[in-house]
């Protein structure tokens, strides 16, 4: 019999908690035995998913949660055979986006059950602060400074429209620098970054044509925009899907991203705030098993 861990954060709100509920129950209706566990402070996923991993007791291990949860979860369980579930309750949940992983609680359920997998290569994202994982971007410049000035109360009340709050707020208050960046240690200049693995943005907005996540890579869009006006139609371009026919914008393939630059430049990833620069980005030396649809084994 398979046996799932599921590890949930406790301040998720009602409507949460009771999706969690519902998902356990379809779980235990398929036969399917649960183990529930709460987080109790940042990092603590990872730990938690890192001892299920090794005990070599589950077959799943499920984020139940954003992405910035299933990173954590991730974090802990990466190169193992156990599989990440994942049940979709963050306010982009770009990752589920990008793998059509069923939102609803009988259909996740119903995967879990089924045992397919896709097999990922998530990045690393390396600071002066330490090593932390991502599965589906991070970001250095403008695009992070959002993050960094989204209110994390005001995202669990109103989802992505937090986001666009700050986005107004930053369009003002950020002075773009321009700095230099390794790609591939190819130096090129720009004032943001995004460093991708996946081909959306904020959910559903296209970012690039096709995901990287299969790939020992990144999609790195570079972009040496300068001025309000053009930022302006810089974040337009990239909720119209068309970042790539963007001025000023520049997409490449590479393995590892460096930022050098000690001008403490934001840094983001999976939507959380991770500190300044200098920063180096490269892939996870061993692969995640994430449970999919067969479309995607």
């Amino acid at each position: 019999m398979k046996h799932v861990f599921i590890i949930t954060n406790p301040t998720a709100g009602h409507h949460s908690r009771s999706r969690i509920s519902r998902f356990i129950r379809h779980l235990e209706r398929a036969g399917l035995r649960t183990t529930i566990a709460r987080t109790h402070y940042p990092g603590h996923a990872t730990l938690l998913a890192r001892n299920a991993a090794e005990s070599g007791t589950y077959s799943h291990i499920v984020a139940a949660g954003g992405d910035g949860t299933i990173a954590e979860v991730s974090a802990g369980m990466i190169g193992t055979s156990a599989i990440l579930g994942i049940l979709p309750l963050g306010s982009a949940n770009v990752l589920a986006q990008e793998l059509k992983i069923p939102f609803k609680e009988f259909r996740n359920a119903a995967l879990i059950h089924s045992g397919h997998f896709t097999t990922i290569w998530p990045g690393y994202l390396h600071t002066n602060t330490g090593s932390q994982l991502f599965v589906q971007m991070a970001s250095i410049g403008f695009d992070a400074h959002i993050v960094h000035g989204t209110s994390t109360r005001l995202k669990s009340w109103v989802g992505r429209a937090a986001y666009a709050a700050s986005t107004l707020s930053s369009l003002f208050r950020y002075e773009l620098t321009e700095f230099t960046a390794l790609i591939d240690d190819i130096p090129y200049q720009a004032t943001t970054i995004i460093v991708s693995k996946g081909s959306l943005y904020a959910g559903k907005y296209k970012l690039t044509h096709h995901s990287v996540h299969e790939e020992k890579a990144f999609s790195v869009i570079l972009f040496q925009t300068s001025g309000r006006l053009a930022l302006a139609r810089t974040i337009l371009s990239l909720f119209l899907g068309r970042i790539g026919k963007q001025k000023g914008a520049q997409t490449l393939t590479a393995a590892t991203v460096e930022v050098p630059s000690h001008a403490a430049i934001p840094i983001q990833s999976d939507g959380d705030r991770k500190g300044f620069s200098p920063v180096h980005l490269d892939i996870a030396t061993c692969p995640l098993r994430v449970a999919t649809d067969p479309v995607h084994s």
